[in-house]
């Protein structure tokens, strides 16, 4: 149950900008619900959704982002944005085999070394900023522009907030997040090796 009750959609003053993140997702998101108690709170979290995962004319491909998305929500053991980066990575050109490996990226054949770099600052990173070592970003600015860094790095940034908030408040999944994961071989954070989450 969550802390916060979410609010009607009708009743946000952020209706608008839920609406349209609601027409990338297919569903209404109940954490921007909930942020609907503040509203200009909401609208600022969105409009970085906007800038971050959702740009058109974003620098790194989407479905490296929601990778990066999805292993840091999971490194943060949020239940919420782990579920919700696992459907928006299928929803953005990440193939189910590649999905479903994604905690095994140091190792499966199905990554890159540049998906690597990246995966392994979004674990550390995603955990603490300064767990990330020079030798990892090192390895990062070897495969990726600056300007695909600053892109990655926001991805961390913003599921830090996303996790922070989604995790702290227990936000509900929503009924087509829940039944997409339900329909795949999904591993939440709770399936990690030594996670007692």
């Amino acid at each position: 149950m969550p802390y916060v009750a979410p609010l009607d959609l009708n009743d946000s003053e952020a209706k608008a900008d839920i609406e349209w993140l609601a027409s990338a997702t297919g569903f209404v998101a109940n954490s921007m619900l909930a942020l609907s108690h503040r509203p200009e709170i909401a609208k600022a979290v969105l409009e970085l959704i906007r800038a971050v995962v959702r740009n058109p004319d974003g620098t790194v491909d989407p479905a490296l982002r929601w990778m990066v998305a999805h292993v840091t929500s999971l490194a943060n053991g949020c239940e919420y944005c782990s579920a919700h980066t696992f459907k928006n990575g299928a929803d953005n050109g990440v193939p189910q085999d590649k999905l479903e490996a994604l905690w095994e990226f140091e190792t499966s054949p199905l990554f890159s070394e540049g998906e690597r770099a990246a995966l392994r600052v979004a674990m550390t990173g995603g955990q603490c900023p300064s767990y990330a070592t020079p030798e990892d970003m090192a390895i990062l600015r070897e495969h990726f522009s600056e300007a695909q860094i600053v892109e990655i790095g926001a991805v961390i940034a913003l599921f830090g907030f996303n996790n922070r908030w989604n995790a702290l408040m227990q936000t509900d999944l929503e009924d087509s997040v829940t039944s997409f994961i339900g329909n795949s071989d999904y591993h939440g954070p709770g399936d990690l090796p030594g996670n007692k989450t």
